[in-house]
């Protein structure tokens, strides 16, 4: 799993669903706290789309982009198409308890 950083391009990382949250963690960092929170609350799922450009340099080319909108600002992820569906699904799913998001669009593009 990828984030875009504003101003430096993709970083690898890793995300995991933890509570309410999702936590992305970058693989290249000796910091043991995520480098992103984002609230299972506040994130939806606007898109999909393939990499473009200068991004199918960087990536493999089974990867899907997902743009994403959360309470702080737009954040893209990308991943092996595999792990999108397991990743959607817990986006809808919530923690005991909670009400569970809906994705923006039910409408996906062919990717």
């Amino acid at each position: 799993v990828s984030t875009i950083l504003d101003g430096r391009g993709w970083s690898p990382g890793f995300g995991r669903f933890v509570g309410d949250e999702l936590r992305w963690y970058r693989i290249f960092s000796f910091a043991l706290r995520p480098k992103r929170v984002l609230s299972r609350k506040g994130l939806a799922v606007e898109r999909r789309r393939l990499p473009e450009g200068q991004e199918r340099l960087s990536m493999p080319a089974d990867w899907v982009i997902l743009r994403c909108t959360s309470h702080h600002a737009p954040v893209e992820i990308a991943m092996a198409r595999p792990p999108v569906t397991g990743f959607l699904s817990g986006l809808e799913a919530a923690p005991p308890g909670a009400v569970s998001p809906r994705l923006a669009s039910q409408d996906w593009p062919a990717a």
